[in-house]
């Protein structure tokens, strides 16, 4: 493949496949800082708030298990116009609940529309790259960042004026859900892949196994940030809203403009290597932000770490994408490990900082983030 420049993105069918990953993540960006007030209007305990955290994560599993079934089904444009509202409009839905319970399948939807959409605009973007012969996954990925970057920003900013959640979420996810919508109808058109005669839950096949573990690590590490770095550098470094701000926007920013640069990276230094100093960053990263003790440590830590990240779930989802089957079966198997991982953390780091601390919490992640340089020789297979 040739360097895949700026031009790449005014190619047919680009842009608007990007926007339905910039859209996916502006939903969740504007979800993240209202979490707490959730907390607090349904009057959940910390477990109690990572048991429904959680819902999402099984809606998402069910989605990575029926999603490549479903995606062939109506086919990647349909399912990217008809799952990506869903996800939003079931955010917005979060505060008109009445009690917890009845929020428990209004999360369950949650989950599953943002797995679908997850199989749809990745096997899109892994043919528009088929298509163009450039490189654009790290780019998409980019545009998510970028989404959840924004997203967070409109959160933080109606929360800091005090807005409702009802009214927050009604205006902004309301009008996001038409602009998903538009987006999904712009998307160009795919070959169907054929429905297999098998039945509609798959699990990976064995040859995918090592390479859908590889990114678990880097997931863990990349959902820990979103939802617990607010609370540790408050907590733990007893800063400020500054500081905490500074901190989670360095990630966030470093881990979008590294993204939109990945592409051209992969192109000159190849997968195996940029995978390897991708996980060196993540593990290094994240000790250094988990045992740091004054704010400019988890600073550089929190640089790191977005580094690390940056690349890594896009580089093995373009591998997944390429290796011999359907390329939605293998997307598919790769968002069950990956993107469930990235929804597990945040209720698993809540457990655990309950029981050993938030700091220790956040410790037991570098082992783990380890696995993606242990196994980053399952690349050599794609080189």
């Amino acid at each position: 493949m040739t360097f895949a420049s700026s031009a790449a993105l005014r190619m047919p069918g680009v842009m608007p496949t990007s926007l339905i990953f910039l859209l996916e993540a502006f939903v969740l960006g504007n979800w993240i800082p209202r979490i707490p007030e959730v907390k607090a209007v349904f009057g959940f305990t910390a477990s109690e708030l990572g048991l429904a955290l959680f819902v999402i994560s099984l809606g998402t599993m069910i989605a990575f298990l029926a999603g490549s079934f479903v995606t062939k089904l109506l086919g990647l444009r349909l399912a990217c116009t008809v799952f990506n509202p869903i996800w939003a409009l079931s955010i917005m839905a979060i505060p008109f609940m009445p009690n917890g319970l009845a929020m428990g399948p209004v999360l369950l939807a949650a989950g599953i529309s943002i797995g679908m959409t997850e199989i749809g605009m990745n096997t899109a973007i892994d043919r528009l790259e088929v298509r163009t012969g450039r490189r654009l996954m790290s780019k998409a990925h980019g545009f998510w960042s970028l989404g959840s970057l924004l997203g967070a920003g409109v959160g933080t900013g109606f929360a800091v004026m005090d807005v409702s959640l009802t009214v927050h979420f009604a205006l902004v996810l309301g009008a996001t859900a038409l602009v998903m919508v538009w987006a999904g109808l712009s998307m160009p058109e795919f070959d169907r892949a054929k429905l297999d005669d098998g039945p509609p839950f798959k699990l990976p096949n064995r040859g995918l196994i090592l390479l859908c573990i590889m990114p678990i690590g880097i997931m863990l590490i990349e959902g820990a940030f979103i939802d617990w770095s607010a609370l540790f550098v408050q907590q733990e470094l007893q800063a400020g809203p500054l500081a905490i701000g500074s901190i989670f926007s360095a990630f966030a920013l470093v881990m979008t403009v590294t993204r939109f640069s990945g592409d051209m990276l992969l192109e000159r230094f190849g997968s195996l290597r940029v995978a390897r100093v991708s996980g060196v960053s993540a593990t290094f990263g994240i000790a250094l932000f988990s045992l740091s003790q004054s704010v400019p440590v988890a600073f550089l830590g929190a640089l790191f770490s977005g580094l690390g990240v940056a690349i890594f779930y896009p580089l093995v989802m373009s591998a997944a994408a390429k290796r011999p089957g359907d390329s939605e079966d293998n997307v598919a198997a790769m968002s069950l490990f990956a993107f469930t991982a990235f929804m597990i953390a945040p209720p698993a780091i809540g457990f655990l900082a309950d029981a050993i601390g938030l700091r220790w919490a956040l410790a037991l992640l570098i082992p783990i983030s380890m696995t993606a340089l242990v196994l980053s020789g399952e690349l050599k297979k794609d080189a």
